[in-house]
Order: C-alpha cells, then structure tokens, then sequence
C-alpha cells in the first residue's frame, strides 16, 4: 500500500510506553525501539530462524505459557534489569540467539521494557520492532504504509531512554526526506530529530554513554551494546501478528515458511 500523494504523513513520537493511549493507536502503524537490547535481540532471534517469539509482561505469564506448550520446542527467555532470569533459557543479550540455539523454536520472551511495550501497542493496526540494527528494513516497510506512524520508546522503567529517543529521531528524519512536505509531525518527533542529528556518527559513543548502557557496561555486556550500535547489521523486520512476533525480510516475505504477513 502506497501513502497518497494527497494525503498528509503524521509521525508521532512516543518518549515512553506511558504516553500512549488507545486514541494515538487507532487506524495506525506502531514501531516499538528498545535499542538496548530487545530490538536487537529480536531481531537477530528472527533473523536467526525463531519460529516465533511471544512477548509477555512478566516472567511468570512466560513460564505458564511455556508449560502451556508442552516446553517441547520452547524456550524461556529474557530478563529482569539486565540480569538473566534464573531458570530461563536465554537472557536479553542479542549475541546470545544464535541460530543453533534459536533456529525453529517458539520464544516466550519477558524483557523489563521492550516485552511490555509490544504487549501495550498490541491495538496499532500493525507493529513492527525497530532499532539501529535493523533500521533499513523497517523504513522499507514504513515508506509503503498508508496509515499514521507511532514511534513508541520503550524507555526504561517509564522514563526516558535517550538511545532510544536518538533512534526514533533518524526514523524521523528519514521519513522527512522521504515524504518533504506531507509530513506533519508532533514535539516529540521534533526533539527527537534535533536529538538524533547532535548524535549522528557517534551512534557507539551514545551508547556507551547513555545511562543504561552504561550500566550494562558494569554487567559485563559492553559487547551488546557494540552489537545493537551497527546500522543495518540485521536485515529483518520482527512484526507482532495475533500475539507472536515473526520476522519478515524488507520485501515483506517471511523469513520462514511459519510466518505469514496479514491485516
């Protein structure tokens, strides 16, 4: 689906999952960012050959489900404040999904912020999860979309998250020199563009600067956040259909046969 040549491009940006209301969901296009790591690591699970991932907001919603499942072909994964879940499979680390471990199985995923965010836009007309790593592919698919567009951060712990601000800001700014005049946009999306070009270039420095990361840094995970700052690294766009998250190439194809692209 085309935009209209006639009709107006509205960008919104969403600091945090907390903003956003069921009004600012309807008739739209959501993108979740969590730069550190869940846009990362879900991507690169996707891109790895997860049959699904399935994200949930604690996790003890992802254990049932997991049992729920017979925990054949499951995997328990994500975190709690960065730290691995005892018990789990897999924690939030994107290195950690390789396609050895990953390749054809179902992921309940329970990550502190991303997760949760998935679950909240759940309303959007479609949602896709975005980040740096795979940021191309997403703006494939957003520049053929004919509905508004929700960039919502995920933040940490409700408050802002500046890598992830940063990031929605290039989205914002690529989709203005796509569409120029058409777009209309509001604060949000314009402090983040203005955020993003201070950064431009320096996407590791600001990583590694940010509050999180360092404080991922003083866990030992300096090599994700070296992993989630490369652009384009990951050619998949994770897309949330009827509660799963499946991945998609930038022409719209699923990565594997179990996915299938619907309304």
């Amino acid at each position: 689906m085309k935009i209209s040549s006639k009709s107006p491009v509205e960008i919104r940006v969403f600091s945090t999952p907390r903003e956003v209301s069921e009004d600012d969901l309807r008739g739209c296009v959501a993108v979740v960012i969590d730069v550190l790591r869940s846009s990362s690591t879900i991507a690169t699970a996707c891109m790895n050959g997860a049959r699904e991932i399935v994200p949930v907001a604690t996790p003890a919603e992802a254990g049932e489900l997991a049992s729920k499942s017979g925990r054949g072909g499951a995997l328990l994964c994500g975190e709690r404040e960065g730290k691995p879940i005892e018990g789990f499979d897999l924690g939030n680390s994107p290195l950690e999904y390789t396609a050895e471990k990953v390749s054809g199985r179902n992921i309940f995923f329970a990550s502190t912020n991303g997760a949760p965010t998935v679950v909240r836009v759940r309303n959007a007309d479609r949602i896709y999860v975005g980040g740096f790593n795979n940021f191309s592919a997403v703006m494939g698919l957003l520049t053929a979309e004919d509905r508004r567009i929700a960039l919502v951060c995920s933040g940490q712990n409700d408050k802002l998250s500046i890598e992830d601000f940063v990031c929605a800001g290039r989205f914002v700014e690529a989709l203005d020199l796509k569409f120029g005049e058409k777009v209309v946009v509001n604060d949000g999306a314009r402090a983040a563009t203005l955020l993003y070009q201070q950064f431009r270039g320096q996407i590791g420095e600001l990583l590694r600067c940010s509050t999180h990361g360092k404080y991922l840094t003083s866990l030992g995970f300096s090599a994700d956040l070296e992993y989630c700052a490369r652009v384009d690294s990951v050619p998949v766009v994770p897309m949330f259909i009827e509660g799963k998250i499946r991945g998609f190439k930038p022409d719209g194809n699923p990565v594997n046969e179990t996915a299938s692209l619907t309304a």
